[in-house]
């Protein structure tokens, strides 16, 4: 076999996808289907779905954790990202920001944070937007003390697509 032949030989990929091989010349090349011996139909390529609309945003990790600002229905609010959360947690300052009414507010709610067990509020936010990502329907309490910054727990990420942890910054995805 000659050196050029061998060459080419290299560049050729072959992918089985359900019994039908699609060989590529030169990884950058489109796929050819190709009849498999097992399978005798010739099957397109399978098509990978990009979603154009999807939002995403990155988080900066500073001092060995990562927070965020996000518009809460009608205020600012500035979290923490507690995967460790099973609900959005806020303060009673942040839930008067986010237009809560919480002198209506009810502490029915027995929940267990670091502190030890307390009685919040539950509510539910109209939405939570950070940058383009943005999750309506929200379940979140309000605690009326013993936290001093509002927690953007799973009742948030868990709507998400993805979320992702790098040494440097958290990735949310819509």
């Amino acid at each position: 076999m000659s050196p050029s032949l061998l060459f080419q030989a290299a560049l050729v990929i072959a992918v089985s996808v359900g019994g039908t091989y699609y060989i590529a010349e030169k990884s950058d090349a489109a796929a050819v289907p190709v009849e498999s011996e097992v399978e005798s139909k010739v099957v397109e390529p399978p098509k990978i779905h990009q979603p154009t609309s999807a939002s995403v945003v990155s988080i900066p990790r500073t001092n060995g954790q990562f927070y965020t600002q996000a518009r809460v229905n009608s205020g600012s609010v500035k979290f923490l990202i507690d995967t460790g959360a099973s609900v959005v947690a806020l303060t009673l300052e942040d839930a008067r920001r986010a237009g809560i009414n919480v002198r209506s507010l009810i502490y029915d709610r027995p929940v267990d944070t670091a502190n030890g067990r307390t009685m919040a509020a539950a509510v539910t936010l109209k939405h939570v937007q950070i940058g383009g990502v943005r999750v309506q329907n929200v379940s979140a309490v309000v605690l009326p003390e013993g936290l001093h910054v509002s927690l953007l727990g799973m009742s948030f990420l868990g709507q998400l697509q993805k979320v992702e942890a790098t040494p440097n910054q958290l990735i949310l995805r819509r």
